[in-house]
């Protein structure tokens, strides 16, 4: 047990904001233009469900860093917690309106 809780230690919600703040990636020409490039090849093939998935999780990961980045002090603790709720369940209805509610 000591073991898999070892292993488990990277996946810490706190590692996994630092390691995704240190890519830096909105400021990589060549990751932009791939995300771009990801976009434009699921409209074209279609392939909504893939897009909707990839979309949603982004803006999970979005999300858990503007609320990790705003600080978890007593002052602030409900502004963040507002802001979590609100935007997992702006993003959890366009997922479910990409997904099983839009038609086309």
């Amino acid at each position: 047990m000591e073991a898999l809780i070892e292993w488990l230690k990277p996946l810490k919600t706190s590692m996994l904001i630092r390691y995704i703040s240190d890519l830096d990636l909105l400021h990589n020409s060549w990751f932009i233009a791939g995300a771009i490039f990801f976009i434009v090849i699921c409209l074209l093939l279609k392939w909504r469900l893939l897009l909707s998935c990839t979309l949603t999780l982004t803006g999970l990961i979005a999300l858990v860093y503007v609320v990790h980045s705003s600080g978890t002090d007593l002052e602030h603790s409900s502004d963040s917690l507002f802001i979590f709720i609100g935007g997992g369940t702006v993003l959890v209805f366009l997922f479910v309106y990409f997904v099983f509610m839009r038609g086309d």
